[in-house]
């Protein structure tokens, strides 16, 4: 009977054991994280152990926390120093490329920094959106230039086109008379005008100074006007009417028979010959 009494406890320490070993380890843990998803790969306190070590080893001073919707001003302001923020606005090394011509603005430039440190960019950040900046603004450059030169050359031609031979003796009487008239200040000549020409360019100002001119060299003779010797060419409209004078009806110009005919012909030919050179 001893022998017996005996055999029991070892049994019960063994079944024990075996008891211990197959209860689930979470049992210990709060119930709210029992089931959460980063625990069910773990099967065991030791793997427990070594993915909590794991994590930790990856916390370090390099690691930023993500901010959150109710992240602060400060808070956000700490992780754009930690992302490569400048300590201040000022404090950017940027590389300012602008169009040919064209000098750095710094009021502008200092509007652009200080919104790039607001904004909580880097100076990588930064120099990207300036570049962009300068880009678009060499392309716009580009094309004004291209469209004002485009309406320089159509304005011109409206000149020539209205003044023919005498063009160019148009051009300098305006140039001389507005010279005398502004003592020299050609700001008048740079006065934009709601079509996006300069006044000194359209046609309208120049012909009614041109004219002008016309007056004063009729009036007082062209030494009177400094800096201009025309050529004495006549205008297209000039040209024009000479022509209809000397081909009017009833004129040498019609009878062949007509002793003066042909100096007729030949002046009307030479006349047109000035009114299209190109012909």
């Amino acid at each position: 009977m001893s022998e017996e009494v005996a055999e029991a406890p070892a049994a019960d320490l063994v079944d024990q054991a075996n008891g211990q070993a197959s209860v689930d380890w979470k049992a210990s843990i709060p119930e709210e994280i029992r089931g959460h998803k980063s625990l069910e790969t773990i099967q065991d306190v030791p793997s427990l152990a070594k993915s909590y070590v794991n994590a930790q080893s990856m916390i370090g001073a390099d690691k930023i926390a993500l901010p959150g919707k109710s992240s602060t001003p400060e808070q956000w302001s700490e992780i754009y120093s930690k992302l490569g923020r400048p300590e201040a606005a000022d404090k950017y090394e940027l590389s300012n490329k602008l169009p040919e011509g064209q000098e750095v603005n710094e009021q502008l430039m200092g509007g652009f920094t200080n919104t790039a440190h607001a904004a909580g960019l880097n100076t990588k950040q930064a120099q990207s959106l300036l570049d962009w900046y300068n880009n678009v603004l060499v392309d716009n450059t580009a094309q004004v230039t291209a469209a004002e030169q485009a309406q320089l050359e159509e304005k011109t031609n409206e000149l020539k086109q209205h003044y023919g031979p005498a063009f160019d003796d148009r051009v300098k009487l305006a140039r001389a008379v507005s010279a005398q008239f502004t003592e020299g200040d050609e700001s008048l000549h740079e006065v934009k005008l709601a079509d996006g020409s300069l006044l000194g360019n359209h046609p309208d100002f120049i012909k009614m100074v041109s004219n002008m001119g016309v007056f004063m060299k009729e009036k007082m003779g062209e030494d009177k006007l400094e800096g201009v010797k025309t050529s004495g060419a006549a205008t297209k409209h000039e040209l024009e009417g000479k022509i209809a004078e000397l081909s009017a009806p009833d004129t040498p110009y019609w009878d062949s028979k007509h002793p003066q005919h042909d100096w007729y012909v030949n002046e009307v030919t030479r006349i047109n010959g000035e009114l299209y050179p190109d012909e």
